[in-house]
């Protein structure tokens, strides 16, 4: 049976769908991208800006009283309701900056501090990933199936590369040490750019697990959902529910507690 989106998932999914058209408008032209480093290794582009405010003006003209909040800042406000929409209006800039077309366009919903609903659009693939709290998770309307079992050596594991000071959550030389393993063991590794789109083919199948240190909630609120939806977990490196502190471990349920002893030594 087809998915049938509530109404706010709907212009969730409206609102990704224009900040891909200002994205891919970007990401095509010949000229090249207009970009600051806002730190090192950290860019801003126009394209970023502008893909903001197009999701942020289809979410505000259909819900008034809701609070918004980017990554850009282009169009916070706090609203009079109980939910705010939260957006990442590219997740994976560097890839976009150096042309890698490997990024994607999050949009979720949060109430009381729980993710509701979630977007996350790859305007290249043209895939939508969509989640609603206890309604299950969905690519392209199809719902997706529950995650399969997998031993860590027939595993595919997503794998953060951390840039210097990402790590904060373990120790560094814990981190190196959990990451030579999984790449000892894994059947294949694969480090994408993308945060959103790496924990959504969790949700998919596509990797069996995948982990990062040093993200923000508005990079994988909308994937972590849609990995639960399909029976999945969504932990900090420790096992513990994710509180926002950066570190994100995704993964089936029969890789977990091997990928959370790892971080432990």
């Amino acid at each position: 049976m087809q998915f049938v989106p509530s109404e706010r998932t709907s212009v969730m999914i409206e609102a990704a769908l224009a900040g891909g058209k200002v994205a891919m408008r970007y990401f095509t032209a010949e000229d090249p991208l207009e970009m600051i480093e806002k730190a090192p290794r950290d860019y801003q582009l126009t394209a970023d800006v502008e893909t903001e405010r197009a999701i942020a003006a289809v979410l505000a003209a259909r819900f008034s009283d809701a609070g918004i909040s980017g990554e850009e800042g282009t169009s916070e406000r706090k609203g009079s309701g109980v939910g705010c929409f939260v957006i990442d209006p590219i997740d994976g800039t560097s890839n976009f900056a150096f042309r890698i077309p490997f990024f994607a366009q999050v949009v979720s919903y949060v109430e009381a501090d729980s993710i509701v609903s979630g977007v996350v659009y790859d305007p290249v693939r043209d895939e939508l990933f969509v989640a609603e709290k206890g309604r299950g998770a969905y690519l392209n309307g199809k719902r997706l199936p529950p995650l399969v079992t997998v031993a860590p050596e027939r595993s595919v594991i997503g794998v953060g590369l951390p840039i210097p000071g990402q790590v904060r959550s373990v120790a560094v030389d814990r981190y190196q040490g959990a990451l030579t393993k999984v790449i000892e063991t894994a059947a294949v590794t694969r480090r994408l750019g993308s945060a959103a789109l790496a924990v959504a083919y969790v949700a998919a199948g596509r990797h069996h697990a995948c982990f990062e240190d040093g993200l923000d909630i508005l990079d994988y609120l909308a994937s972590a959902l849609m990995v639960r939806e399909c029976g999945g977990v969504v932990t900090d490196f420790h096992g513990n529910e994710q509180n926002g502190n950066g570190a994100v471990l995704a993964s089936v349920q029969s890789l977990h507690p091997w990928l959370v002893s790892l971080f432990a030594g």
